[in-house]
Formats: C-alpha cells, structure tokens, sequence
C-alpha cells in the first residue's frame, strides 16, 4: 500500500511534469514556501503560490523549453516525501543533467515547503547566470 504522502508527491510531480499547472498548484497550501539553493538568479526562498509562481516564471524566462523531469524514486511517510529525480534542462543550447532531491513537508495532504537539491549546484548556479 501507498503511503498517502508518496502520493501527494507523485501526482505533484506527474502534474509539472505535464505541465498541467493548475493541478500543480492545487497540490501546494496557499502560505507553501519553496527553497532554491545557491548563488545563481534563481536561489532563494519563495513563498506562497504566488512565490511559486514567480519562480516557475523566471525558469521559462531562463529555460529554452520546460526541464525533463524523470522520478528515480519517491519516499515517503507521515510529515515528509523525497522524490529524487532525474534532471535536464537547455539555456542557450547547453544543456545540464544532473540528479535532484526535492524533500517535502506535507500538511493536510499538500505540500506546505519544499527543499531543493542538486548534484552539481555549482554547474546549476553557471547555468542560471549564462
């Protein structure tokens, strides 16, 4: 059986990977706050749907098309889940793969903060000041 947590994770992650935004924000609460690591343009800690949005916003102004997005693995139990994921995305024709870890915490059944992690975040922050 499924533990609800890796659910709410899983249909997050298949609604982004889709681009269905809607859904995707329908699995977040309204005050949800999100943090991007590093040094490039896009670290920071973004808070609220809104928040979310801007930061969805500022990847499409960086990325020359959404990032792919492909789930390794997905863990989960009753405050948290870690989706650990396969990675690419292309700026100016170069493209960066890497692995990510995005640990959530959940309240309620939706996703009240998240935490970003890459593999190589020095190649991240390079890509997002190219």
């Amino acid at each position: 059986m499924t533990h609800p947590n890796e659910e709410v994770a899983r249909s997050s992650t298949e609604a982004l990977t889709k681009g269905d935004m809607e859904s995707f924000f329908a699995h977040h609460t309204d005050d949800v706050v999100v943090h991007f690591p590093g040094r490039g343009s896009m670290a920071g800690d973004y808070r609220g749907k809104d928040g979310l949005g801007q930061l969805f916003q500022k990847q499409m102004q960086m990325l020359d098309s959404p990032p792919e997005i492909e789930n390794h693995d997905i863990l989960a139990n009753d405050e948290h889940a870690v989706v650990l994921n396969n990675t690419r995305g292309t700026r100016g024709g170069k493209t960066l793969e890497q692995q990510q870890v995005v640990v959530m915490h959940i309240r309620d059944g939706k996703i009240a903060e998240v935490w970003l992690q890459f593999s190589d975040q020095q190649a991240m922050d390079e890509l997002a000041q190219a």
